[in-house]
């Protein structure tokens, strides 16, 4: 069978009606005549495997990556940098136009660099080879490196045979001292070999869970503040694009602020705002987050920083401060309706959305529309090459 490309959908695939059914078409560009037989039916949709692209698009560029067409990740990795920005700005337009919200002119900061940028890699690890799985699907993909990450954990999956297994999977972290953590997870046990370890300079490594050399979190800091990052934790994987972010939060911020951090993670926003403003107060669910804040508070003795640990929508009913701005930086999944309708109660006379989803943004921004009034808006490319996207929105209570 044959189609032409009608659109993009936010997914970064095209899309084109077959026989009058939706059908979604991976790695393809609008305008594109491609070739193609049906992979996947649903009650609604289709999704094609495209077998040939009769007529190219002019942006169609090829790919920096080898696994391109089986792994999945980088949708975007067929056009140009600058297009797939144009392209990343389209989508976001048409997500906010679609439910009729306020958007002021778009732009996004690019990345630089923008390949080895990330500074964290999970892998899978399957008959002594690791990869990732196919996107959407279990389908084991093993590559020798990846051209988004670090050249400092590309080096250390080069010597996977020092501390290889079957079967499991593991996860590299590194710092901008280009020192590294290794989190391993597999019931095999596993020979550590130290010249491995100095050559690499490793800080500490996890075997399921527990800590079997050296330190049980690796240290991070920037211009603004230091971190101690445990296992298991989240921290932003872009250092170039996160203080670009950092920068624009703190500008929004003064001394007489009172100011909640929803979902802080290991305080990435939480220490740099407590030198800016009169009181800050953090809440995250993960215990090993919170432990290692705790651990950092020694480094600001003179700011009023409080942490508490728990899901935030059972936290929030808890909190009796009068807070002057509360900033939310949620999982992909957005906000829990409690959430929005705690902050609508309270009137927090202005709120920071941090997102990574543009799509759970939007619909949590058309539930705040009544009371809230988007005053500045600002997107990120902190994933280069994917089809994900940063936002930071400041709202201001109508």
């Amino acid at each position: 069978m044959q189609a032409k490309i009608e659109k993009m959908d936010y997914e970064g695939r095209g899309l084109s009606r077959v026989h009058h059914m939706v059908t979604f078409f991976p790695r393809v560009l609008k305008d594109e005549e491609v070739e193609f037989e049906i992979g996947k039916k649903e009650k609604h949709f289709q999704v094609a495997k495209v077998t040939k692209i009769l007529k190219p698009s002019e942006k169609r560029v090829p790919s920096f990556c080898p696994y391109a067409n089986e792994c999945g990740g980088c949708v975007y990795d067929i056009l140009s940098y600058e297009d797939s920005l144009e392209f990343k700005k389209n989508m976001i337009e048409e997500l906010f136009l679609k439910e009729k919200i306020f958007l002021p002119p778009l732009s996004i900061v690019p990345s630089r660099p923008v390949l080895g940028y990330r500074n964290k890699i999970t892998l899978k690890v399957e008959k002594g080879k690791f990869g990732y799985y196919e996107e959407e699907s279990h389908h084991f993909v093993p590559i020798l490196k990846c051209e988004l990450v670090s050249p400092t954990i590309n080096n250390l999956l080069n010597d996977f045979d020092s501390f290889a297994f079957e079967t499991g999977s593991f996860t590299v972290r590194v710092n901008q001292k280009q020192e590294l953590y290794l989190e391993i997870n597999t019931k095999e046990n596993l020979k550590i070999k130290e010249d491995f370890v100095k050559k690499h300079s490793i800080k500490g490594i996890s075997h399921n869970g527990k800590c079997v050399y050296g330190d049980s979190f690796l240290e991070e800091e920037n211009e603004f503040a230091r971190y101690r990052i445990p296992i298991n934790s989240f921290f932003q994987v872009n250092p170039y694009i996160s203080e670009i972010i950092l920068k624009d939060v703190l500008s929004f911020l003064n001394k007489e602020d009172i100011v909640c951090d929803l979902y802080c993670g290991v305080g990435y926003f939480t220490f740099p705002m407590a030198g800016k403003v009169s009181e800050v107060t953090g809440v995250e669910v993960n215990p090993n987050a919170i432990f290692s804040t705790q651990k950092m508070l020694r480094f600001y003795p003179n700011a009023k920083i409080s942490f508490h640990v728990g899901k935030v929508e059972k936290v929030l009913p808890k909190l009796t401060q009068h807070y002057t701005k509360v900033m939310v930086d949620p999982p992909r999944s957005g906000l829990e309706k409690s959430v929005i309708d705690w902050l609508k109660k309270a009137s927090i006379p202005t709120l920071f959305y941090l997102s990574c989803n543009p799509k759970t943004l939007v619909r949590d921004l058309k539930l705040l529309e009544d009371r809230y009034e988007i005053i500045f808006l600002k997107c990120y490319d902190m994933f280069c090459y994917t089809k994900h996207v940063e936002i930071f929105t400041v709202l201001n209570l109508k």
